[in-house]
């Protein structure tokens, strides 16, 4: 146990090293997070778009051909609601009208009405059907 703590002291010096990291690499961190953070929750959902295709509905504001409009909808609210959380977790604790804000960033560009309020219906946690994102299933030939 004794060499797992030197081992990790060992590597937390040399991490502390680095810091404190310079504005440049905190925001470039920053956007990396946004982009993957959207896509892999949105993936979850059964969105179409690629990892790379995210990044640039996100970052560059460019339709995807062939894509859903609610694909693209969906990763422009996750980051919206990327953004705003990461605000609030420096300034203030996150109260649970915070979080219908979330959610209403989140939601308000496809369904307006059900945007940061609550759910009154039951919804399943599984698909009916289990799938992957089109972009992961494996074809055969």
């Amino acid at each position: 146990m004794k060499n797992i703590l030197k081992k990790i002291d060992s590597i937390k010096t040399k991490i502390d090293a680095h810091r404190p990291l310079d504005s440049h690499m905190v925001n470039q961190l920053r956007e990396y997070f946004r982009s993957s953070m959207t896509y892999s929750s949105n993936a979850l959902e059964e969105n179409s778009l690629t990892e790379t295709e995210t990044k640039i509905v996100i970052e560059d504001g460019i339709t995807i051909g062939g894509k859903p409009v609610k694909d693209h909808l969906e990763a422009l609210g996750h980051s919206a609601a990327y953004d705003l959380l990461f605000r609030l977790a420096k300034h203030q604790d996150i109260t649970e009208a915070n979080i219908k804000e979330l959610h209403r960033l989140f939601y308000y560009r496809i369904d307006e009405d059900q945007a940061g309020k609550y759910r009154k219906q039951k919804k399943s946690s599984l698909p009916a059907q289990p799938s992957s994102p089109p972009h992961l299933k494996r074809y055969r030939i």
